[in-house]
Protein backbone atom coordinates (compact mmCIF):
# COMPACT_ATOMS: atom_id res chain seq x y z
CA UNK A 1 0.00 0.00 0.00
CA UNK A 2 2.82 2.49 0.76
CA UNK A 3 3.93 1.77 -2.09
CA UNK A 4 0.92 3.12 -4.44
CA UNK A 5 1.19 6.42 -2.64
CA UNK A 6 4.97 7.14 -3.64
CA UNK A 7 3.69 6.63 -6.82
CA UNK A 8 1.01 9.00 -6.44
CA UNK A 9 2.82 11.76 -5.07
CA UNK A 10 4.93 12.28 -7.93
CA UNK A 11 1.80 12.59 -10.70
CA UNK A 12 0.58 15.59 -8.61
CA UNK A 13 3.98 17.25 -9.83
CA UNK A 14 3.78 16.72 -12.93
CA UNK A 15 2.98 18.32 -16.01
CA UNK A 16 1.85 18.35 -19.47
CA UNK A 17 2.66 20.35 -22.80
CA UNK A 18 0.62 19.61 -25.84
CA UNK A 19 1.36 21.14 -28.72
CA UNK A 20 -1.09 22.15 -31.83
CA UNK A 21 1.24 22.63 -34.86
CA UNK A 22 3.28 25.63 -33.42
CA UNK A 23 0.62 28.30 -33.22
CA UNK A 24 -1.10 26.81 -29.90
CA UNK A 25 0.54 25.62 -26.45
CA UNK A 26 -1.63 23.87 -23.75
CA UNK A 27 -0.26 23.30 -20.65
CA UNK A 28 -1.34 21.79 -17.18
CA UNK A 29 0.66 21.96 -13.82
CA UNK A 30 1.36 25.75 -13.75
CA UNK A 31 1.37 27.19 -10.82
CA UNK A 32 2.56 30.37 -11.92
CA UNK A 33 3.86 32.93 -14.94
CA UNK A 34 7.16 34.81 -14.02
CA UNK A 35 6.86 36.97 -17.09
CA UNK A 36 5.23 37.27 -20.37
CA UNK A 37 5.61 39.43 -23.42
CA UNK A 38 4.87 38.63 -27.51
CA UNK A 39 8.15 36.88 -27.87
CA UNK A 40 8.23 35.15 -24.37
CA UNK A 41 6.34 33.35 -21.73
CA UNK A 42 7.98 32.12 -18.65
CA UNK A 43 6.08 30.05 -16.59
CA UNK A 44 7.10 27.85 -13.34
CA UNK A 45 5.37 24.40 -12.32
CA UNK A 46 7.09 21.85 -9.80
CA UNK A 47 9.21 20.28 -11.96
CA UNK A 48 10.82 23.97 -12.73
CA UNK A 49 10.44 26.58 -15.61
CA UNK A 50 9.27 26.21 -18.71
CA UNK A 51 9.93 28.98 -21.47
CA UNK A 52 8.17 29.45 -24.69
CA UNK A 53 9.44 31.82 -27.24
CA UNK A 54 8.28 33.32 -30.24
CA UNK A 55 6.25 36.01 -31.95
CA UNK A 56 2.97 37.35 -31.42
CA UNK A 57 2.56 35.15 -28.43
CA UNK A 58 -1.10 35.51 -26.20
CA UNK A 59 -2.13 34.12 -23.47
CA UNK A 60 -5.76 33.04 -24.13
CA UNK A 61 -6.50 31.62 -20.85
CA UNK A 62 -4.88 30.92 -17.31
CA UNK A 63 -6.14 29.25 -14.69
CA UNK A 64 -3.88 29.13 -11.57
CA UNK A 65 -5.87 27.23 -9.55
CA UNK A 66 -6.14 24.54 -12.06
CA UNK A 67 -2.52 24.48 -13.19
CA UNK A 68 -4.22 25.56 -16.93
CA UNK A 69 -2.31 27.38 -19.59
CA UNK A 70 -3.07 28.19 -23.03
CA UNK A 71 -0.69 29.78 -25.09
CA UNK A 72 -1.20 31.23 -28.90
CA UNK A 73 1.33 32.89 -31.56
CA UNK A 74 4.02 31.51 -33.61
CA UNK A 75 6.33 29.72 -31.24
CA UNK A 76 9.15 28.80 -31.91
CA UNK A 77 10.91 27.17 -29.05
CA UNK A 78 10.25 25.84 -25.38
CA UNK A 79 12.95 25.53 -22.98
CA UNK A 80 13.26 24.06 -19.78
CA UNK A 81 15.13 24.81 -16.76
CA UNK A 82 15.47 22.98 -13.59
CA UNK A 83 13.84 24.11 -10.56
CA UNK A 84 15.61 25.69 -8.03
CA UNK A 85 15.01 24.74 -3.98
CA UNK A 86 13.74 27.71 -2.41
CA UNK A 87 14.57 30.43 -5.23
CA UNK A 88 13.25 33.85 -4.44
CA UNK A 89 10.36 35.34 -7.05
CA UNK A 90 11.95 38.24 -8.51
CA UNK A 91 11.69 39.47 -11.57
CA UNK A 92 13.20 38.73 -15.16
CA UNK A 93 16.16 41.38 -15.09
CA UNK A 94 16.98 39.78 -11.07
CA UNK A 95 17.71 36.40 -12.75
CA UNK A 96 19.54 37.18 -15.49
CA UNK A 97 22.16 39.16 -14.01
CA UNK A 98 23.79 36.08 -12.05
Amino acid sequence: MAEASQSTAPAARRHTLTMDGRSRARLTGVTAVNCFNDQEVVLETAEGEVALMGDALHIEQLDLEGGQLDVTGDIAAIEYSAPSPKRERRGLFARRKK
